[in-house]
């Protein structure tokens, strides 16, 4: 994939996602290794877009909720893309961190009855 603005990843740099956790840890559970980001700085302004390994990512949250019917839906959807060799989403939002968070692979699920 070609993109006006490519960030290239350099080996050790970890980043926070602010937007696709779901898609990130779909993409972990089915083998992927890396995923498609748009690279932003602290102000929000895009840095440009590349691939990031999966294992370089960090979580802003610990589990991921699958509590309601629209919860597990939205789960569904994101599981199912992940299932294919090329992930058919729109690139997650990463922001580069120094912060040690919850790895990707960490990220556990909420499941249980709604109250």
């Amino acid at each position: 994939m070609e993109w006006m603005n490519s960030f290239i990843h350099e080996a050790g740099n970890l980043y926070l996602i602010m937007d696709g956790v779901r898609r990130a840890k779909a993409a972990q559970l089915h083998g992927h290794d890396q995923i498609t980001a748009e690279i932003v700085d602290g102000s929000g302004i895009s840095l440009g877009n590349g691939y990031i390994p999966l294992d370089a990512l960090l979580s802003p949250k610990r589990s991921i909720r699958r509590i309601t019917s629209s919860d597990q839906n939205r789960w569904e959807r994101v599981i199912e893309g992940a299932s294919h060799a090329t992930l058919p989403f729109p690139p997650i939002v990463v922001q580069p961190t120094k912060k040690r968070l919850t790895r990707l692979v960490d990220v556990e699920f909420e499941i249980g009855e709604q109250q």
